[in-house]
């Protein structure tokens, strides 16, 4: 509901300060307070060397502090690319992950990612742990309880007509030549069992051109209308 304070949570290549735009647009749009998980591309490299635990650690000590003060019980978790991964883990269920159980799933009342790729690509370094999300934590697992799961996906770049975009989709899709982000393609971005959304012109980062924090007229093409103030989109902000 509008007012529940949202948590950011960033992908393996990006900073903090990348996402204060989309935080500052995410703030007008729902009236609450929007904050930033103070996860880095360092820990995201020592992830893969040490597994993923200190990352979920860093997005429980994001959701404590959105609530400390608030007098909601919940938050909105916005995962974007990896990030996304993180935040299922951090909603967890039964199986324990890293040799700890993660409940999350009592303290968040919408998961929304952002170009995440939660299909197992056929190879690279996620290519594990994207695997062990989904065999623990598989689809939009606590969706029956009321969890709100929307993942969205861009289609900015055809790899039928980009070899770069080409690659990187073969990494999800044996053939490639599909729409996609510029990273993800569409088919891999999209949970199973949880509200999709397909986003025309958007692509994975601000590196290859209008993503999905860009600005208020992006983000309000995903953004849930019951979440807004008043229900209006806000102005621009710096890409």
């Amino acid at each position: 509901m509008p007012g529940e304070p949202i948590v950011i949570v960033g992908g393996a290549t990006q900073w903090p300060g990348n996402y204060r735009g989309l935080a500052d647009v995410l703030g007008e749009i729902s009236g609450s307070e929007v904050h930033v998980a103070p996860i880095t591309p360092i820990d995201w490299a020592a992830g893969y060397l040490r597994g993923f635990g200190q990352l979920v650690f860093e997005v429980a000590g994001a959701v404590d502090r959105a609530l400390l003060g608030s007098e909601a019980k919940k938050v909105v978790l916005v995962g974007h690319s990896a990030g996304g991964l993180a935040c299922r883990v951090f909603i967890g269920g039964d199986p324990p992950y890293g040799g700890r159980r993660y409940s999350g799933h009592r303290r968040v009342s919408a998961l929304i990612t952002l170009g995440t790729p939660h299909a197992t690509p056929a190879r690279g370094r996620l290519a594990d742990p994207i695997s062990r999300v989904n065999d623990l934590f598989p689809g939009a697992l606590h969706a029956g309880s009321g969890l709100r799961y929307l993942s969205v996906a861009g289609s900015a770049v055809d790899g039928s007509s980009s070899a770069r975009a080409r690659r990187r989709y073969e990494g999800f899709d044996e053939d490639g030549r599909t729409e996609g982000d510029g990273v993800v393609p569409v088919g891999a971005a999209l949970l199973p069992g949880s509200e999709t959304l397909v986003v025309e012109g958007l692509h994975h980062n601000r590196r290859l051109g209008r993503w999905y924090g860009s600005d208020g007229e992006a983000v309000g093409r995903w953004w849930p209308e019951e979440r807004r103030v008043g229900g209006s989109l806000v102005g621009d902000v710096r890409p």
